[in-house]
């Protein structure tokens, strides 16, 4: 049986509250605004971040602030938000100003700046649920994985721990640092020593921040992937084209792509039925929905691969 055992009600958004880009303090939206489209936004550039021992010689405080995730037959760490958020309000420095800058204005997402990494949405927890159904241990052997605007990484760490390499993307620097790389570290075993540790996130993890097309560009003689999984990352339409440019230059030709998402982004104007829309007037990829729940807010997953 497949269990989520954790507080849901600190970390699931209100039905109306959905993913927005919008600080909610703003009075004076532009009809442009209102429909998801930004304009003169700067997207931040790409690079790469490294585990540090400096990570690590916090990894006991996290294990105290940590609770478990039980996946199918795999078990899963992960910081609890509420700990993050203080933590980070109270010591962060300028490493972790997007995610204060989200607290101090009481938005989950500001366009340009952040991109909501450091809640676990709920479309995550269906896309977990997807993959322990649908994809058995031996599947993930040999793969290589990315987990595209990963947030808190419970995709990518999911993959990790059933034996794939699995690189970690998301828009905010401070994300990978201060959540995900230490959601990372907690599900690593724990009886290796910290050089140990870093060797084996060096042989088979990477941690990539910045813009999708960035993000494109700097890992673009990388090898591809044979998956790539994306959680809530529909919602702005402006950047859907931006998303499956991203898996048209990193995905293998015979890979996968599993988007999960809500039917519809209240204010925005993305949703899974637009998304669908954009997909089929281009000429590179073709869709299927695998997956869909009807409480609530209609939400769903969709498998994307090359025509």
């Amino acid at each position: 049986m497949f269990k989520f055992n954790f507080e849901v009600e600190t970390e699931v958004e209100p039905e109306e509250a959905v993913k927005s880009p919008f600080t909610e303090n703003s009075e004076h939206k532009t009809e442009q605004e209102d429909l998801g489209i930004v304009k003169d936004i700067v997207w931040y550039e790409a690079e790469q971040i490294k585990p540090t021992k400096a990570a690590l010689s916090r990894l006991d405080l996290y294990e105290l602030n940590a609770k478990d995730l039980k996946v199918g037959n795999t078990e899963i760490r992960h910081l609890i938000a509420g700990f993050l958020l203080e933590d980070i309000k109270n010591h962060g420095d300028l490493e972790s100003r997007d995610i204060k800058k989200s607290e101090e204005s009481h938005s989950d997402l500001i366009a340009g700046v952040y991109e909501g990494g450091a809640k676990i949405w709920e479309c995550t927890d269906d896309l977990l649920l997807y993959l322990s159904e649908n994809y058995d241990d031996s599947y993930w052997k040999g793969k290589r994985v990315l987990d595209l605007g990963c947030g808190s990484g419970l995709l990518g760490i999911y993959a990790l721990q059933s034996g794939a390499k699995v690189d970690f993307q998301d828009y905010n620097k401070d994300v990978l640092e201060q959540i995900t790389i230490p959601n990372v570290m907690l599900n690593v075993q724990l009886d290796l020593s910290d050089d140990n540790k870093l060797e084996f996130l060096e042989e088979n993890t990477s941690f990539y921040s910045g813009d999708w097309s960035n993000f494109a560009l700097l890992t673009l003689d990388t090898e591809k992937y044979d998956m790539i999984l994306t959680s809530e990352t529909i919602y702005n339409i402006e950047n859907q084209q931006k998303l499956l440019d991203t898996f048209n230059s990193r995905l293998r030709g015979d890979g996968i792509v599993l988007v999960s998402g809500k039917s519809h982004y209240f204010g925005v104007g993305g949703g899974l039925e637009q998304f669908v829309d954009v997909i089929n007037k281009g000429k590179a990829f073709e869709s299927k929905n695998v997956w869909t729940a009807d409480e609530n807010l209609k939400r769903g997953i969709l498998k994307i691969k090359f025509k």
